[in-house]
């Protein structure tokens, strides 16, 4: 499909009522949906291409532009002076959805367009219309970098910001009373939706953060109106960041953006990642290394994962591109676990995998250098095994003590709900500062719930967790399966 462009109305910016009123037909509009729509298609494509569809959320975005699109076409043979079709242009939601799009093209990692997000704790909204009552929620016109930044994308004018603060009461100032600036209450409504984003945010953590917002004003210029700046200055005091007209990047076709608005969570990866026990597991199963014929024998968990990865491989889909060419290190506890585990229920060529992914200082791998295991660890697989794949994988002896003296207070909370592995695994990764690959998400979800409930500063934060989609486990061998 050849790449669209859609950006003008962006960057024209200012749409008043001339600017519908010089529409030649209702057409123009419909056009423009149509486009924005066939963007939405292609962004939709590559998602499903790289296999991240299901972690932007879209769709109902998607329905919004469609339903503007439908209401227009109801117009298609008026021509745009006549009344009825301007009043539909003019109160058409089309215009801001073009905006909310075009700064998305503009953002890094997006993972949602207008979502819903709750004004209160997960637990603590008010029982009564929970499900449908609006004053509980707000909209969120873009989730980008990954979930840490919320964008909320407002077509108000200046005159639409002067009339409300004459309505409300507010005295009109002079451009040359620099001195002056009433404070301004909720009942601007720029400013009342600004301060529920803000409610919101401090609801919701991200990787233990509170997202941060940023506002855009594509039609408000920067050196406008006194009182319309002094609007914006109190919204920047309130910590939102605040981009006028002359700020925002100028949009491009979306095929020339693709891989920068898609949500990308490898971005925010540590230079090294430390490997729990159960990733270094997953490099050397015979499960995710090509197709195991399904066993009588096998029990349900690993036909499931035969399943799993017949339709979805684990390697080349997830644990590689998160890898990438960083540096891999694991835990002596986890390392020394990885090998019991493997000699005792492994295959040959499971046994073989792991001798390539870590040295055990007695064998005959230690001198292979990083393409050499490479190439051992292609004849091992039916996959590419990528080149810059950074094997072996390092072993980090520990101090434990030493370490949880290192952490926040909250770690001797955090250290009740892990075993030894786990403790060397998870609290080494958080003292390190690196980001921990592991499929445990049921001790992932637990050290956060903990953190969160005993946090005592805003700032306190626990390790960097990401969790590979699945799990996998050894093969293993019959005799060893049937062992009661």
């Amino acid at each position: 499909m050849g790449s669209l462009d859609i950006s003008d109305s962006f960057n024209g910016h200012v749409e008043s009522a001339k600017d519908y009123e010089g529409e030649s037909h209702v057409l123009d509009m419909q056009q423009r949906a149509r486009l924005l729509l066939e963007e939405l298609e292609q962004f939709q494509t590559y998602l499903k291409e790289k296999k991240k569809e299901d972690t932007v959320h879209l769709s109902s975005f998607k329905t919004d532009v469609q339903h503007e699109l439908k209401l227009l076409e109801k117009f298609s043979n008026m021509d745009a002076t006549d009344e009825k079709a301007a009043h539909t242009l003019r109160s058409s939601n089309f215009t801001f959805f073009d905006y909310v799009w075009s700064t998305a093209k503009t953002c890094t990692g997006v993972t949602a367009i207008r979502k819903w997000f709750s004004l209160h704790p997960k637990g603590r909204t008010p029982a009564h219309n929970r499900a449908q009552n609006r004053s509980y929620v707000t909209m969120v016109d873009i989730v980008a970098q990954n979930g840490s930044e919320w964008v909320k994308v407002s077509s108000v004018t200046e005159k639409r910001i002067i009339w409300d603060l004459a309505k409300a009461g507010y005295a009109a100032s002079s451009d040359d009373d620099d001195d002056y600036q009433e404070e301004i209450d909720d009942s601007i409504g720029l400013v009342k939706q600004v301060k529920t984003l803000i409610q919101a945010s401090s609801s919701t953590r991200v990787r233990y953060r509170h997202p941060t917002i940023r506002l855009v004003l594509p039609r408000v210029r920067k050196d406008g109106h006194k009182q319309v700046r002094d609007v914006l200055d109190q919204i920047r005091a309130l910590g939102v960041i605040v981009q006028t007209e002359e700020d925002i990047p100028r949009s491009a076709p979306v095929a020339e953006v693709l891989p920068q608005i898609a949500a990308d969570r490898f971005a925010s990866f540590s230079a090294t990642i430390n490997l729990d026990c159960t990733v270094l597991l997953a490099f050397v199963s015979d499960l995710s290394h090509g197709r195991v014929e399904p066993k009588d024998w096998h029990n349900k968990d690993i036909a499931r994962q035969i399943r799993l990865e017949a339709e979805d491989q684990l390697l080349p889909n997830s644990l590689w591109p998160a890898c990438g060419e960083r540096k891999l290190v694991c835990t002596r506890e986890a390392a020394i676990r990885m090998h019991e585990i493997v000699n005792i229920i492994g295959t040959e060529t499971e046994k073989k995998r792991a001798a390539l992914l870590i040295d055990q200082g007695d064998d005959d791998k230690t001198h292979l250098t990083s393409a050499q295991r490479i190439e051992e660890f292609q004849k091992l697989s039916d996959y590419q095994i990528p080149p810059n794949w950074n094997l072996p994988v390092a072993v980090i002896d520990i101090d434990l003590d030493s370490i949880k003296s290192s952490l926040p207070p909250v770690v001797t909370e955090v250290e009740k709900l892990l075993i030894n592995i786990n403790q060397s695994v998870f609290l080494y990764g958080w003292s390190a500062g690196q980001t921990t690959m592991s499929s445990n998400g049921s001790v992932a979800k637990s050290i956060e719930a903990k953190i969160e409930e005993n946090r005592v500063h805003d700032s306190d934060s626990g390790p960097d967790i990401w969790l590979c989609p699945t799990s996998r486990s050894l093969v293993g061998k019959e005799k060893e399966r049937r062992k009661p």
